[in-house]
């Protein structure tokens, strides 16, 4: 017997990474042990995107923001326009922010919800267009501001990252219901 302890192992060479690439599970690390930070593979379902993206895509977070900042400068400009031409103006300039109210609720969907919420947003959108045109076209004052929201995130979320979002798989292992 004797009281000397085994050599720890050898240390990779320098720029060399220690365990072994992302993703790369049951594969032995120079240690002869499998990495602890290797993620296991699971199968992705045949048309799914090899990676599940960690957060919101750009489109999709800009759209939210846009229909954020839509909202919050349609009810301030309806406050100012009901304190200078009354209650009747201002209902006639809210008509256009309808749309954008119904998609400010449900742009706090968008980090959980399913394709179900992108596609309701579309079609909001695409009336908030039409109710936009129509009031520009009565004389509504700022009746281009809707549109423009409208279509920025009609645009925004039929981008294929937004689709991808929309339809990913879900923590709890539920497929989307549409393909």
């Amino acid at each position: 017997m004797s009281n000397e302890h085994p050599a720890p192992p050898a240390q990779p060479p320098y720029g060399q990474p220690y365990g072994q690439p992302y993703g790369q599970s049951g594969t032995p690390s120079p240690y002869g042990q499998p990495s602890p930070y290797a993620q296991p593979s699971y199968a992705q379902p045949p048309g799914w995107p090899a990676t599940v993206p960690a957060g919101m895509p750009g489109p999709v977070r800009a759209a939210q923001i846009v229909i954020f900042a839509a909202f919050g400068v349609g009810v301030l400009l309806t406050v100012l326009v009901a304190a200078g031409a009354g209650a009747y103006g201002a209902g006639r300039f809210f008509g256009m922010h309808l749309m954008t109210a119904v998609l400010f609720v449900l742009a706090f969907r968008f980090p959980t919800a399913g394709n179900g919420v992108r596609v309701a947003s579309v079609v909001l959108a695409c009336l908030q267009i039409f109710f936009a045109l129509s009031g520009t076209a009565r004389g509504v004052p700022l009746g281009i501001l809707p549109l423009g929201t409208g279509v920025t995130v009609l645009v925004l979320l039929c981008l294929e990252p937004s689709r991808q979002w929309f339809r990913r798989q879900r923590a709890n292992g539920v497929p989307p219901q549409y393909s």
